[in-house]
């Protein structure tokens, strides 16, 4: 019986002393709220009070729109998508009332040249680094190290997405 065990104890040693394998490791879920706030007029592409529209880029090539209607929020971004499911370009955050629905991935030709993308005629503006779009129930950021993330909700149900240089992942609770 020892000798079994002498034989197992050294196995484990030997297991031990093999490199992991290192695992892509998705990015946290930023604190959305440790960022400061944009300026909501810089940002509105629609302006009215019946269905408004505000917008950003990224410098990585990524755009969104967020609009709000009657208690409905959406939220949709689209560009490089690297690793998104079936390819997507397209991602959608939608709010109805209390109730958010899971995040939504789709694949459609591009709306835009590669200059400035535009919403009616209306330049979308570039969101500076480390600052939050937060408007629509939604709350978007990118850093160094996320080239996008976006959330949407509020109170107990929410869902979103972080999209890296190699991978995009969801968080939520939906």
């Amino acid at each position: 019986m020892n000798r079994i065990l002498q034989v197992l104890a050294g196995g484990l040693v030997v297991l031990g002393a093999v490199p992991a394998v290192a695992a892509h490791a998705a990015p946290a879920v930023p604190d959305f709220s440790a960022y400061p706030k944009v300026a909501e007029d810089d940002y509105t592409v629609r302006p009215g009070l019946a269905y408004s529209v505000r917008g950003f880029r990224t410098p990585s090539g990524l755009y969104c729109t967020s609009s709000n209607h009657r208690a409905m929020y959406a939220v949709n971004c689209t560009g490089p998508l690297i690793g998104a499911p079936d390819g997507a370009n397209w991602v959608n955050l939608f709010e109805s009332g209390n109730i958010v629905t899971p995040v939504k991935f789709t694949q459609g030709d591009a709306p835009q040249s590669a200059d400035v993308p535009q919403f009616e005629g209306h330049p979308i503006k570039l969101l500076p680094k480390d600052t939050a779009y937060a408007f629509d129930d939604a709350v978007c950021v990118w850093t160094d190290t996320i080239a996008l993330a976006c959330r949407i909700g509020s109170g107990d149900q929410y869902n979103g997405f972080i999209a890296t240089s190699d991978a995009v992942t969801t968080f939520g609770n939906v």
